[in-house]
């Protein structure tokens, strides 16, 4: 199956109080380690408005940028979405989740692949994460999104047969929001190695 992944950069960070995707954690920024979870598969990055504090990071990376990133995130998800629109599905990823573990990624792809789903969400003991795979059926709704809306709008009114929920790691639910998350994210994360 040709599934392509669509990171999402493009945001303001107005809780963060400005970029956060390049606060660093061991060393490295946040979106080059969000990117790494993604190794080997088929991406683009989509950014906005830190295009210029982002771009000499992602200079080994497919870029695409955003003019319109104010008017909220469907505008970013529907960009990724038309760079892979002949695949047969996509993974959201969120630039600001860089503890989803590659084995969470697997685990989402394999799913898919096995079952009719048109959508693969990963939960957490029970609660729903990120990334979230997309299949193509899904795209023409996704198209017709507005404003600073994902794709659970339309997950939503999906019936259950039709949604797949595979059980994953603590990372699928943790994004950095605020400066002050970083100190206990950097605690979850040591636990982790």
């Amino acid at each position: 199956m040709n599934i392509g992944v669509v990171i999402l950069a493009a945001g303001e960070g107005k809780r963060f109080g400005g970029n956060k995707l390049i606060a660093e954690i061991d060393n490295i920024p946040i979106i080059v380690k969000t990117i790494r979870i993604y190794d080997g598969l088929e991406k683009v990055i989509v950014v906005g408005k830190y295009v210029n504090e982002l771009i000499p990071l992602l200079s080994d990376q497919i870029v695409i940028y955003n003019p319109f990133w104010k008017e909220g995130i469907s505008t970013s998800i529907k960009l990724g979405l038309r760079f892979f629109k002949d695949y047969d599905g996509v993974l959201i990823a969120l630039g600001d989740m860089p503890f989803v573990l590659r084995e969470d990624v697997e685990k989402i792809l394999k799913v898919f692949a096995s079952k009719k789903c048109k959508a693969v969400i990963p939960v957490h003991k029970e609660e729903r994460g990120n990334p979230v795979l997309l299949a193509r059926s899904l795209f023409p709704e996704i198209d017709n999104l507005k404003g600073d809306v994902g794709a659970r709008v339309i997950l939503n009114k999906l019936n259950k047969e039709e949604l797949c929920f595979v059980e994953c790691s603590e990372g699928v639910l943790i994004d950095i929001d605020k400066k002050e998350d970083l100190m206990s994210f950097r605690k979850f994360h040591s636990q982790l190695l």
